[in-house]
């Protein structure tokens, strides 16, 4: 989201920078060449240089700030990162995880016969789609 917000403000700045360049150029051509004083095109030079280097500095200085950003989330990331690996708990939990396995895999071996054979529910299945398959052709009604 804030990476959309920026790049459309980079954009809109180089919209206005090229614009801002654009306009005194064309009206300066559009004047007569009689009525254009040397003092006009040193100004003109001096407004499109300082809208250059202005331009280039903002660029640099969004660029900057956005690295500076990016770096910053980054250091938090990699200590929330170095926080999720503390391996010592890490170990306890693995540990603990595997002993309640363990234990549920003892408790399921002795209570056998308890658990519904798979092959029961295939054919009470197929019991009814042969039961539906008969009605449809007309042997129950």
């Amino acid at each position: 989201m804030m990476e959309e917000k920026e790049k459309r403000l980079e954009l809109i700045n180089t919209f206005a920078l090229i614009l801002s360049i654009i306009i005194p150029t064309i009206s300066l051509l559009i004047t007569s060449p009689e009525e254009i004083k040397t003092q006009t095109y040193i100004i003109f030079g001096i407004i499109v240089l300082v809208l250059v280097i202005g331009g280039f500095t903002t660029y640099i200085i969004s660029r900057w700030k956005k690295m500076n950003k990016d770096i910053h989330y980054n250091k938090i990331e990699m200590e929330d990162i170095k926080k999720d690996l503390n391996f010592k708990e890490l170990w306890n939990s693995i540990d603990v995880r595997l002993k309640v396995l363990e234990n549920m895999m003892l408790y399921k071996k002795n209570k056998r016969g308890q658990a519904i054979d798979p092959r029961i529910i295939m054919w009470i299945l197929l019991a009814i789609l042969i039961y539906l398959f008969l009605k449809s052709m007309g042997f129950f009604r």
